[in-house]
Order: C-alpha cells, then structure tokens, then sequence
C-alpha cells in the first residue's frame, strides 16, 4: 500500500479503513478497528490513491485519437491541432456534444484510475454549453474541478458570455463548497487583465495554458491581479522574472509529457516539457494528459515518458561533464507528480492525492496478477514502470466505488457510446471532415 504522504508511510502490507466519505485510518492489520465493515481483499494488488490530472480538455471525448500526429504547427498531414479543433471542428459544437464530449472524458479518467481532474473548458461558445460541461462532469462521477473559459479564437461566432457568465455560474452551479465539481476559471494564456477582475472578485483560482511565459506576469503578481491561486499549464519557454514571481507567490506548475514534445509553447521552439526547469528551482510539478483528440488519456504512459526523458537529460549532461548535471528522477518522484502534485495545482491537496486519514477516500487498486506486473519486487516502480489501465481493477471516489473488477460501475455505456457516435457524425458532417480510420 502506498499513501504517498511520508507522514503516513508506504506499507508492504498494509490496511485502508474507509468510513463514509473519508479515509479513517491507514496501517497494518486494522482488523480490530474494522468490526462490521466489508472487506476487499487487494492480495496480489497494490493500492493507491487515485491519479489527479490538472489539465484535460474534456469536450473532445468523443474526437479522442483523431489526430494522434497532430502538433502545434502545420505539418504535411493538415493536423495542426489549433487548426483541426478550434477552427475545423470547434465552432460547430452543440451543448450536447460538450455534454457527451465531457461525460466521455470524465469516464476515461475513472476507467484510467484518474479520480480527480481539472476541465481546463476553452470551448463554451454559450451559456448552455458552460451548463453541459458541469453537467457531465457531475455526471461522471468522479472528482473534477470545472475550469470555465471562452473560446481560444474570439472573432469566431460565439455569445461573448464570458468571463461574465462566472458569476452565473457560481451562484446556480457552485453555491456549497462541499460537492465533487468545484469551479475556477480557465484563462488561456493571453492573462487578461479585465478577466482577472473577475476571478478575484468571486475568489477564485485560474488555469492558465502557457501563460507561465506571458512578459506581463511580475507586473500580474505585483499589482494583484495573479496572487499565487494559479496553476499553469506546461510552463515551458518561461523567463527568469517569470519563474521568481511564480516561485514567490507559490503558484504550481503542470507539465505535459506527450503534449509539450509535439509542442512549442512560449515560443521557444524547444520541443520538451519542463520537468527539470521546475525542479531547478523547487518547484515540484504535476502531470496532465491535455488533450483527448491527440493523445490517449493515460497517466501511466505519461510517467514513463517523464520518466525516461529527464532520465536522458541527466545522462547526457553526465556524459557532456557539464558542472551541475541534474540529479535522475526516480519512479517515486513520478508518482508523487501524478498524485499529490496534481492535486496541489487542482488546489484540492486537502481532500485528495494522499491515502491521508481524513481525507476524502480516492482509492485506486491495481491488480498485479497479470503475467507482466506478476513479480512485485519493488511496489512503486511496478505501478511506473509496469502498470497499465488494465491493471485499474477498482476505483473509489469520496468512498463511493466507480469502478469494481475492471468495469465501471454505474454508467450506461451502451447508451453513452451512441450518443458519442452521433455526435462525432454531426460534428465531422457538419464540419465537411472525412473521416478515414487507417489514415496517417
């Protein structure tokens, strides 16, 4: 059992004792303190708590895989993703392919034991489709923070409600704290100030895409506007002043393994996330998949992309005999980003990304019976280095159970994939997309 919290300690063999919502206690041979409560037996297992993704954009659920060689620029095949999604596809999304493109993604985080992550939502061109969002998060099931934002390119046709509309949205959609979807703004990274205004105004945090590099960011933190509640998305091509003020403020960083190889935020035109910029200044990041429509939503394979790159940094600055080569990540560090880190920039590290008595019970159990993880030698590096979304055998949120022997538990799937592919028809149709599954 690994609790990920050092105060708690990982267990060879150990006990999680769940009461309701929340983690009662953790350690060995809780048998006496559990009289009465159902037992799952977790031999041949190592349980978790669940992944926390701080940057997902789930409205393209039902688009996941589209453009698995899409990139940030224009390439031979057409898949620039801004010019496929935000200008081919996005202008013709209804509330009810935001709302499906939502459930879907919110279903894959679950079935992938992501139990918490935030819909950083750059594509709610009316108040309706900000309402569909939250909607099919609540719908999903599991723990989400609902990142309201406009559109990425504003000329389009839209209702210009935004960020207006937060207050709306507070007041019918998130008057209780005390609920699994909670709400902050999506920014984008452009760092307007008049939004801003707004997220201070309702007190709340801000979900940034590469607004780690924006020049105006001191000036941002010092007259108020970005006080620390930030979390920015891959935080790469970030100047020196930047990294002062993020790192004085206590504002947290995501990077992006898969996404930010492909692209080049910030402008630096360096493909490769920041993983070892943020560890050079103390900065412990989390991990996020980002987007559905090129990349499969899968924490296991963005740990071992991390894994293996910064490991390759450090090699090679090794070999170079540079004078300060960085220190190699470990396959604990990586666990620590895709759990703690993660909820730490979801502003949610009180109620999850720790087996943590008191907190709120996100349990993930992996089966390690399977011929590739059947040798446990050493638990945390068969969870990063071995482990899959197979091996996501159950799945608690809050002490409810949403996934049970490798099923989810609860959603009409069958219903749910048709409305997915009529969906994805009206969306391709409308938008005079041919689709060709055996395309590069």
């Amino acid at each position: 059992m690994l609790s990920i919290d050092p105060a708690v300690g990982n267990f060879a063999r150990g006990d999680v004792l769940v009461e309701g919502r929340r983690i009662a206690q953790v350690g060995e041979n809780l048998s006496a303190a559990s009289q009465g409560a159902i037992v799952i037996d977790a031999t041949d297992a190592v349980v978790i708590p669940g992944f926390v993704d701080p940057h997902i954009h789930a409205w393209q659920g039902q688009l996941a895989g589209l453009i698995p060689n899409s990139n940030g620029v224009a390439d031979d095949h057409g898949h620039n993703y801004f010019t496929v999604m935000h200008q081919t596809l996005g202008p013709h999304y209804r509330p009810q392919d935001i709302y499906i493109g939502n459930l879907l993604s919110a279903l894959t985080c679950l079935d992938a034991g992501i139990t918490c992550f935030c819909d950083n939502s750059h594509n709610s061109r009316s108040a309706a489709h900000a309402d569909a969002a939250i909607r099919a998060l609540r719908d999903g099931g599991g723990r989400a923070v609902y990142a309201a934002g406009g559109i990425r390119y504003p000329d389009q046709p839209w209702d210009r409600q935004w960020p207006q509309d937060l207050y709306r949205i507070r007041k019918e959609h998130f008057s209780s704290d005390d609920q699994l979807v909670s709400l902050r703004m999506y920014a984008g990274g452009g760092v307007d100030p008049a939004a801003l205004k707004v997220a201070r105004e309702l007190d709340l945090w801000i979900s940034l895409d590469g607004g780690a590099a924006n020049p105006q960011l001191p000036q941002l933190y010092s007259s108020k506007l970005l006080t620390g509640r930030e979390s920015y998305n891959h935080g790469t091509g970030v100047p020196e002043p930047n990294w002062n003020a993020i790192r004085e403020y206590g504002a947290k960083i995501n990077v992006c393994p898969r996404s930010d190889s492909q692209f080049t935020y910030g402008g630096t035109g360096a493909a490769m996330h920041a993983l070892q910029e943020s560890l050079d200044r103390g900065i412990r990041p989390g991990i996020s998949n980002d987007n559905p429509a090129a990349y499969g939503i899968d924490m296991f394979a963005e740990m071992r992309l991390l894994y293996f790159t910064q490991r390759s940094q450090a090699q090679i600055a090794r070999s170079n005999r540079a004078s300060s080569p960085p220190a190699a990540v470990t396959a604990r560090d990586l666990l620590e980003f895709a759990t703690i880190r993660g909820a730490e920039c979801c502003a949610l590290e009180s109620r999850c990304g720790t087996l943590t008595p008191g907190k709120e019970a996100d349990v993930v159990i992996l089966r390690t019976n399977a011929t590739r993880m059947e040798s446990v030698n050493n638990a945390i590096g068969a969870v990063v280095q071995s482990g899959n979304i197979g091996s996501v055998d159950t799945v608690f949120v809050a002490g409810q159970l949403r996934k049970w022997r490798g099923v989810l538990v609860g959603p009409d799937l069958l219903r749910i994939r048709r409305e997915a592919e009529e969906s994805r028809r009206y969306l391709l149709m409308a938008a005079k997309w041919s689709l060709d599954v055996l395309s590069d």
